[in-house]
Order: C-alpha cells, then sequence, then structure tokens
C-alpha cells in the first residue's frame, strides 16, 4: 500500500536460461548437461561435467501463467532492489516482490521442461476503484484506471497482454488502501486514533461498506454474476488467490508496539497499535468473506476456485521489534531515499511473504 497522504507531508537470482521481457518472465530448464568437447581429462569422472536430469515436456508443451494483481503490497514497495530499484518506477515495482520471488522458485522447482510465465501488474497506491473518500478520492488501479499513475486498470493490461488465454493462478494483494491505510497511519501517528469519534473510526465506518461493494465487483469482474454477465476479465483464471496482510505492529515479545518517542509511526502508543491490528483483522476477515462469497456464488459458465492465502508471521518481527521484517520512516528514508515504503515489508518481510505464496502455487510446478 502506498502512503500517498504524505507527499504533502514531508515533499537476477535465477540461472542464465531466465528471460526477463517487461513483466514477463519465462524459465527453461536445461534438457541435457554440457558435453566434455575435446578435454584430454574426459574420461576421469571426477572431472566428467555432472549429468542434468532430462526432464518431460509438459502435455500439448503448455506452458502455465501465474498473473499477480494488487496494490504496494505486492508490487515490492518497502524493498527496492540495490542494482535496479524498480522494475517498474511509476509503480513501485521491485525484483524483490513477494510475487516475483515465488515464481522464481516456481520455475526453480519446475518438474518439466520448457517454460512458466509470469507477470505482474501490481502498482503502489492502487485501490479496487476511483471511489470518494472522507480524506479526498481512492486511487483505482484494478478496475478502474489509476489516477496517480495515468494507467488503465490492471485487469484492462492483462486483457491487453494475454487476451483470452487460460491464467493458471491469478494473486491479488488489495483492500488496504480502500480502508485509508494511509490516512489512517496518520492520524495514529499525528493525533489520536483511539477514541470512537476520531477520524480513523470514522474513515473506516466510510469506507468499510464501499470495500464490501468492490469485492463483489471484483469477483463480477473475474467471473460475471449469477448468469456469467458482466464479466471484465478476458481470459479464464483457474484458481484465483487474494493474500491477507501481515500484522506489522507488534514488538519482539509479540505484543502491541509502544513507541512515543519517534517519528511518524514511531510515536504510536500501544493503544493506537492495538487498534490498528483491530482494523487489520477486520480487513482480513472482510478478504475471507469475499473468497467465501465468490465460491458460493453460482455462476453460469467458467467458475475459477477463490482461496485466500493466509499472511505470513510477522508476530515478534513488527516495525518496533528487533528483528523488524517492517520497515520504519527511518528505514524508508534510508533505504529508498523517501517515506512510501513506511510501514511496508523490508527485503527480509517479502521474502517470508513469498514462502506463503509458493506454498500456495507449488502445484504449478509439479502439475
Amino acid at each position: 500500500m502506498k502512503l500517498n497522504k504524505f507527499r504533502r507531508l514531508l515533499g537476477v537470482g535465477l540461472a542464465a536460461t531466465t528471460l526477463l521481457v517487461g513483466a514477463e518472465l519465462a524459465i527453461t530448464q536445461p534438457a541435457v548437461a554440457a558435453p566434455c568437447g575435446d578435454l584430454s581429462n574426459c574420461d576421469d569422472p571426477v572431472e566428467d561435467p555432472i549429468p542434468v536430469p532430462v526432464k518431460p515436456s509438459r502435455p500439448g508443451g503448455y506452458e502455465p501463467l501465474y498473473v499477480a494483481l494488487g496494490d504496494s503490497f505486492g508490487s515490492g514497495e518497502g524493498a527496492p532492489d540495490t542494482l535496479q530499484p524498480w522494475t517498474h518506477e511509476k509503480c513501485h515495482r521491485s525484483s524483490l516482490s513477494a510475487p516475483l520471488r515465488a515464481a522464481k522458485r516456481l520455475a526453480q522447482n519446475n518438474k518439466y521442461a520448457g517454460n512458466i510465465l509470469y507477470s505482474s501488474f501490481a502498482c503502489s497506491g492502487a485501490t479496487l476503484d476511483w471511489s470518494m473518500g472522507l480524506n479526498g478520492t481512492k486511487d483505482g488501479g484494478i478496475l478502474t484506471g489509476q489516477t496517480s499513475t495515468g494507467m488503465p486498470s490492471q485487469i484492462a493490461q492483462v486483457n491487453a497482454k494475454y487476451g483470452s488465454r487460460k491464467i493458471d493462478a491469478l494473486s491479488i494483494s488489495i483492500g488496504g488502501n480502500d480502508l485509508s491505510y494511509a490516512d489512517i497511519l496518520q492520524d495514529c501517528s499525528f493525533g489520536n486514533c483511539v477514541p470512537w469519534d476520531s477520524k480513523t473510526r470514522k474513515m473506516v465506518a466510510w469506507d468499510t461498506p464501499r470495500l464490501e461493494i468492490g469485492l463483489n465487483s471484483l469477483i463480477t469482474a473475474i467471473q460475471g454474476d449469477e448468469n456469467g454477465r458482466y464479466r471484465y476479465l478476458d481470459g479464464n483464471a483457474s484458481y484465483v488467490y487474494l493474500t491477507a496482510y501481515p500484522d506489522l505492529f507488534n514488538d519482539a515479545n509479540g505484543n502491541a508496539c509502544n513507541s512515543t518517542g519517534g517519528l511518524f509511526v514511531e510515536g504510536f502508543t500501544a493503544a493506537e497499535n492495538e487498534v490498528m491490528r483491530g482494523y487489520l483483522a477486520q480487513l482480513n476477515g472482510m478478504l475471507a468473506k469475499a473468497v467465501a462469497d465468490a465460491n458460493a456464488r453460482r455462476t453460469v459458465g467458467h467458475k475459477p476456485v477463490w482461496k485466500l492465502i493466509p499472511a505470513p508471521d510477522f508476530t515478534r518481527n513488527g516495525y518496533c521489534s528487533t528483528k523488524k521484517l517492517i520497515n520504519t520512516f527511518n528505514d524508508s528514508m534510508w533505504f529508498q531515499k523517501d517515506i512510501k515504503g513506511t510501514m511496508h515489508p523490508n527485503a527480509a518481510g517479502h521474502l517470508a511473504w513469498s514462502n506463503q505464496l509458493y506454498n500456495s502455487l507449488s502445484w504449478i510446478a509439479t502439475s
């Protein structure tokens, strides 16, 4: 998720067989080991090249496709790569993001010869659609164009790239910005978000029913309504995965942070961090309900299977712990030279999240 509101406040590990073209990753596996050539010691088994097992081809030469959509938690905000910070500057899309790391691991464990295709359209700041919030407009991104980047909706981008091609797995990280994540952080940091009449409580009360409508629209966009109408995604997705958000607000003992002396989030009290944890649990509950609703909806024609990928366990690794997987304000300024990575997973955090994705998607490499 992207801290849009704070702009105004403070101003390839793959083998050589990997081909990176635009946002798509295609991996091929060598079928045989390199020959000895005219080496004089080729008869010495110690010096001979190690044979590479020949992998079978997938039936029909099919290449599985994994597509990632979402917000900054899906794009890799907070984890810029040292050599090339962003593979997509406007969206702060990183090669260290959890979806790309999971895709690379799928390729490395591919039991078949040939490619596993991957594309990410995730973009920092994205919401489900353009809408009005109490503190201004939502950015859009998944179902409508994203105003901050001037880019078309992510689903439109998928349609333009892949048309009606089958999508084996579609992961989506979304919902935090729809619940005014950045505005809540601001209220808790510079105000008091605990009282029942706080700005945070009012924003969540305003945003919650709109997020429920947006999640229902997302289901329709991917699989259609009960009669199969109003689909927006051209290709059939076999599996759709919504990703839950991790707990960012705990210390080394798993308790709510209580850091009151520093800048920005370091100024949250324990009570304010408990408020944030409560809304995080509420958001994950809404995502779980959307998955259940999608699977329960009777739909004419193709219907994907929906699943919720549990958040990685960041207990004892929150922003105020000694081994934090979350960036503070100072971390973001140090590692990516801006404030946008604040309260986002760092590189280690995205790696932990990639393990959750891989565990759910590993069937792509083996089936």
